[in-house]
């Protein structure tokens, strides 16, 4: 059978559109309308409130959203199966099938309305409420048309547990509460999983009129809504007949549940830190916390009186370095005195709170031992005078002595011999946000307290040296990766810090604790700024590190401002309060340490020569090496008593006898001030040979300092004063100008020079012939 040709003619073209436009109209209508009115996404997403809490899920604080509104965001998964159910229940039954609207309750509505006379029911399913909450419309018979495609585009694009999560957190709950995670705190303090039958019953009725049925401003309504809820779930048997009973006679609240203000400082810290994120878990502990503001409060009550207002604290837990507790004043809503300054964070002058850290580099660079004996006299670098706090020299003092006492002018002389590790490299290695200045800018003042720190990152390096000399950023918050560790010391380095630190007969030991039974074992430093404006203490066991900071935000002086006086009592009472103060355990000597015999007079490993000697800790191969160079032995006439040496002991009856050498800075000090010192004799003066060795020290005038004459001022008010440093073993010496010998004196005295305008060669030389020459520039 042959079959007809088939031809595509235009009356076939008219006849196929004429039956399929009908068809396709409406899938190419819906396609059109689609482009054409986009979804508004943004608005399924609205930022949420900010919620802070503490590292066992307690909320410590709560900031409203951008639009003032209070917004939890709660997953699916973190609301009760059982409000689920009975939402599902009560809004919308079939909405697992449905494809956004649902036809069968739209014609009950209709009907409904029309035996009321007016609109009792929408017909509304949750998709078609997510709709009307994107784009709130009056309702009308258009704007249901418009939910009804919206409610369509809602489906196309989100799965059914991604629209109830969305219905959850955009509901209204009356006034400015959205969301069931919000209202189920405002309402009964709790969170969304937590809630009783009767309390999801009337969140469920809520919804349907959040501005009437408030509970807190129309309780009988809500009492009246929530009921209704009931009986439908009863009669739907969501419910059983005692769930329902029980749940009727919850009673409704009346106001709403207060948002918990703990931890301030801290919650406005991590929420301007991490600006955009809708819940942080901190790593607060709730008792920590609540511990150290209430001691930090009666603390600053007892100083008030001594013109002192104000502190903050900073607990770090060593193992984890997780920050457990941060006060940031004693009394937040103090506006007399700024109360809502954050302590913890503000830039403050340290003092002497870093001195550790410089005598952890000497230590690490191989500089000092424990023992070695520090120059503590006056010194001048370029004009910079630095003296002790209290005005007072020791002359030479070991480096354990130095950093327990406190003392300025050896770590002063310390931070001078850091070159490339010095402590300003340490603090930027230590991420100190506050150092934005080069090193220069700080100088050598750095270690007294001349920059800014802040008590959290001090805490936190403090914590490095209880963690074997490692750091790590501190962690404020749980789920942030954390930082990998970066090694600021040497394990052997932070244990003999810890020791020194950990001594009790110190100044800075707080009186009211000299005697106490119940001193903690910790490791501690203070620190008192210039001016007394800041007092530091800072504190570690193997547990916890603790900070204290007490002053005025004003930044008013005040005599009291002590570290020893006004914060270490304060943290010992914290240490006592943790329960860590009397723990038997303490830090683990590392491997790489050892123990020697040194000598007790200069700190140097011993020899035969030296007749006291003591233990010290070291580190084979770092520490210094060279045997003591104080104790010498020296060849003595018995006839004059003079010093012979190899040249001139020939022929003579002669002995030996130990003496000190010190070094000239030292033992002209010593001379000047009247410290035991046992001289040198002189050189046998009928010796002929030449001595070697070293020139007198010129300490005045300075080298390459240009001094210049005042008019009108006599020049016996404008000398010079002529100040060398010797050795032990001199008697005399003699200074030269241009050629010209001006002046023959001992070596603990003064002598002065009248200046005239020029260029001058100044020599000092002394008795042996050893010389010492600079240039000295008068204008």
């Amino acid at each position: 059978m042959q079959l007809p040709e088939f031809k595509i003619t235009p009356h076939f073209i008219l006849k196929l559109l004429k039956y399929t436009i009908p068809l396709f109209a409406p899938i190419l209508a819906i396609v059109l309308l689609w482009h054409l009115f986009p979804l508004r996404e943004n608005q399924l997403n609205r930022k949420p409130s900010t919620v802070i809490f503490d590292s066992d899920g307690r909320i410590l604080r709560a900031y409203t959203a951008p639009d003032d509104a209070w917004r939890f965001h709660t997953p699916l998964n973190e609301i009760s199966p059982l409000m689920l159910k009975m939402v599902l229940s009560y809004e919308d039954q079939w909405f697992h099938w449905h494809p956004g609207i649902n036809p069968v309750s739209i014609i009950r509505a209709v009907w409904l309305n029309y035996r009321a006379g007016e609109i009792v029911s929408g017909g509304s399913t949750i998709t078609m409420q997510i709709a009307r909450m994107i784009e709130p419309k009056e309702r009308s018979l258009l704007s249901k048309i418009k939910e009804s495609f919206r409610a369509i585009q809602l489906e196309f694009s989100y799965s059914k547990a991604e629209l109830l999560e969305i219905y959850l957190n955009l509901a209204p709950y009356g006034g400015n509460i959205e969301g069931v995670g919000a209202a189920a705190y405002l309402y009964f303090g709790k969170m969304p999983g937590s809630l009783s039958v009767g309390e999801i019953a009337l969140l469920a009725a809520l919804p349907n009129s959040p501005t009437q049925l408030r509970p807190d401003m129309h309780t009988a309504a809500a009492r009246k809504a929530r009921l209704k809820v009931l009986k439908r779930l009863y009669k739907m048997g969501v419910i059983s007949k005692t769930q329902f009973e029980d749940a009727a006679s919850e009673p409704v609240p009346k106001s709403r549940q207060p948002i918990p203000f703990d931890a301030p400082h801290l919650a406005d810290y991590l929420h301007q830190r991490y600006a955009g994120d809708s819940q942080l878990h901190s790593t607060i502990d709730y008792k920590i916390q609540k511990t150290s503001e209430s001691l930090l409060q009666t603390h600053i009550f007892e100083l008030k009186s001594r013109g002192i207002t104000n502190g903050a604290i900073v607990v770090i837990e060593n193992s984890t370095r997780e920050l457990r507790a941060l006060a940031g004043s004693a009394d937040f809503f103090n506006a007399t005195h700024s109360g809502q300054v954050n302590g913890a964070t503000a830039p403050r002058s340290p003092g002497s709170a870093l001195k550790p850290f410089v005598y952890a580099l000497a230590l690490d660079q191989g500089m000092i031992s424990p023992k070695s004996m520090l120059e503590d006299v006056p010194v001048d670098y370029s004009g910079y005078l630095p003296e002790n706090y209290d005005d007072k020299y020791h002359g030479v003092v070991s480096a354990e002595d130095a950093l327990r006492l406190s003392l300025n002018v050896p770590a002063i002389n310390l931070t001078a011999m850091l070159k490339e590790k010095s402590l300003y490299s340490l603090l930027k290695s230590a991420d100190f946000s506050t150092l934005n200045k080069p090193r220069e800018f700080y100088g050598l003042p750095i270690i007294l307290g001349a920059c800014e720190v802040t008590l959290l990152e001090l805490t936190n390096l403090y914590s490095s040296l209880a963690n074997g000399g490692r750091f790590r950023q501190v962690r404020l918050v749980n789920g942030m990766p954390a930082q990998p560790d970066k090694a600021l010391f040497s394990e052997p380095t932070a244990f003999i810090i810890t020791e020194i630190l950990s001594e009790v007969t110190r100044p800075d030991m707080p009186v009211c604790w000299e005697f106490s039974l119940n001193l903690p074992k910790v490791s501690w430093k203070t620190g008192t700024s210039y001016g007394h404006k800041d007092a530091w203490s800072i504190g570690y066991n193997p547990e916890f590190t603790i900070g204290v900071w007490i002053g005025n935000f004003s930044g008013e002086g005040a005599p009291g401002l002590v570290g020893a006086e006004a914060a270490a009592p304060l943290l010992f009472e914290l240490f006592n309060a943790l329960g860590t103060g009397k723990t038997s355990q303490w830090f683990e000597m590392p491997d790489g340490i050892d123990v020697r015999q040194v000598c007790a007079t200069s700190g140097m490993p011993a020899t035969a020569l030296c007749p006291v000697t003591c233990e010290e800790m070291y580190i084979p191969g770092v520490s210094p090496q060279q045997p003591c160079t104080v104790h010498q032995k020296f060849i003595i006439d018995d006839a004059t008593g003079y010093r012979l040496c190899p040249h001139c002991r020939q022929n003579r009856r002669w002995h030996e006898e130990v003496f000190e050498l010190w070094s000239p800075k030292l033992a002209t000090w010593m001379l000047r001030n009247g410290y035991p010192i046992k001289q040198i004799p002189a050189h046998f003066p009928k010796c002929t040979s030449l001595m070697g060795g070293k020139g007198p020290v010129i300490r005045s005038p300075s080298e390459n300092c240009d001094y210049v004459l005042r008019d009108g001022i006599h020049p016996k008010y404008q000398k010079i004063l002529l100040d060398a440093a010797v050795t032990n073993d001199i008697e005399k010496i003699y200074w030269f100008v241009d050629g010209n010998l001006i002046c023959v004196c001992s070596p603990g005295e003064k002598a002065f020079y009248t200046p005239a305008p020029g260029k001058h060669n100044l020599v000092c030389m002394d008795e042996w012939g050893r010389s010492t020459k600079i240039v000295l520039n008068i204008r």
